[in-house]
């Protein structure tokens, strides 16, 4: 289930700066500059900082604005580490159990104190916002924590939840913009996912375009989740142009193939404006989530020499990650990278070899990669299946295409 793939807010600022001695950094400020870092695989020294301002708070009476900012402290450092689940590149069968029970429990914290909060009657409306909102996006976690372990039921009722209280937040405050961007998320991601959650979620309903439209909103504005809603928006608008939903559609509909490429580049190169242009960090390798994302459009695009660059360097960046910064990323996260070279040569050797000769040097790899994906096996990684089956079924379908062409 796609509940909050948003999981850390912040603006652009600085990746520079330390607590002032009389002055700590406020959550706010350390989430700001925190989530900047985290795209150039900088999570030190965020985690112990955190944790850090979280001892000292409650060392603190529990009075309603060290309650508010303890709350927004421990479910950034749930984000934190949700983040990091995706560096790594986590699965279903893939996790460090020790970064996903600190994930569990800081999301739990996070909604513990948000209930207490909102128990309080002197509450100001716009603190009350803030609680709905940052219950419903920790809510939002566990769900998706229970759904990536099978629990679906529990996931649907703390999904359900995270909704409704992402609403409250709304009621209070409509131009919340971050809970414009949990709220689009949840909408898209459960229609695109379908079957019974919808059906119960959401009567069924077709609420993609409503999802888009809420984090499009949130876009305009001084959003704190930017550069988090940006990189889940191009993903979405990637999987619009291989959905089978859209087929048919005309080219100015808002769902059409078309439309969707455009608003997908559009948004890639605002991405790669922002964060990835004069990067103030000497070394940085880049960012492997960017660059397959390039990658997979280029492959939508049958512009095989430019998905191999880039598959290529979200391959060397994992190594750069794995050899010199010690991350543990995914084993089976460098297969499908590797897939996804191998998948870009053959389609260029179909351009280049002699295919006259017999046997035909096509067929082997071509013959190679089908049984790899029959077997399970992906050129991509991404948290619902349902749409990486989507993507993952144009390779194949171009494989099998090949084959029936070739001959093999």
């Amino acid at each position: 289930m796609i509940l909050l793939a948003v999981v850390l807010v912040g603006i652009p600022v600085s990746v520079s700066g330390k607590d002032s001695p009389s002055e700590p950094m406020s959550a706010y400020e350390m989430a700001e500059k925190a989530v900047i870092d985290t795209l150039y695989y900088r999570y030190d020294p965020w985690f112990d900082r955190f944790a850090r301002r979280i001892r000292e708070l409650e060392s603190k009476p529990e009075s309603i604005p060290n309650q508010l900012e303890l709350m927004k402290l421990y479910f950034y450092s749930a984000a934190l580490y949700a983040e990091l689940t995706h560096t790594l590149s986590f699965t279903e069968s893939y996790q460090v159990e020790s970064i996903r029970k600190s994930f569990q429990s800081n999301s739990q914290k996070t909604i513990d104190i948000a209930n207490k909060l909102l128990e309080r009657e002197n509450l100001r409306q716009s603190d009350r916002a803030d609680a709905f909102f940052f219950l419903g996006v920790a809510e939002g976690y566990v769900a998706l924590l229970e759904y990536g372990e099978g629990h679906i039921l529990s996931a649907l009722i703390d999904g359900l939840r995270a909704d409704n209280h992402l609403e409250d937040a709304l009621s209070l405050d409509p131009h919340h913009a971050d809970a414009h961007v949990g709220l689009g998320v949840y909408r898209y991601g459960n229609t695109r996912l379908g079957g019974l959650g919808n059906f119960i979620l959401q009567g069924g309903q077709d609420l993609r375009l409503t999802g888009l439209k809420h984090i499009e909103r949130a876009l305009k504005n001084k959003i704190l989740s930017r550069p988090l809603a940006l990189k889940t928006l191009i993903w979405f608008y990637i999987s619009e142009q291989i959905n089978p939903a859209n087929e048919g559609l005309a080219e100015s509909d808002s769902l059409s193939p078309k439309t969707a490429r455009r608003r997908a580049l559009e948004l890639m190169k605002e991405y790669e404006t922002r964060y990835f242009t004069n990067v103030p960090i000497e070394g940085f390798p880049g960012n492997k989530g960017f660059e397959m994302m390039r990658a997979i459009q280029a492959v939508l695009d049958g512009d095989y020499l430019s998905a191999k660059e880039h598959f290529t360097m979200a391959l060397d960046i994992s190594r750069h990650l794995i050899d010199h910064r010690g991350f543990k990323v995914n084993p089976k996260y460098l297969d499908t990278v590797k897939a996804g070279i191998e998948f870009c040569d053959l389609m260029l050797l179909e351009h280049t070899a002699n295919l006259a000769k017999k046997p035909n040097p096509l067929c082997t790899g071509v013959i190679q990669q089908i049984r790899f994906i029959e077997k399970g096996g992906s050129m991509v990684e991404y948290q619902s299946a349902k749409i990486r089956r989507e993507i993952q079924d144009v390779f194949y379908n171009r494989l099998k295409s090949m084959s029936k062409e070739h001959d093999c």
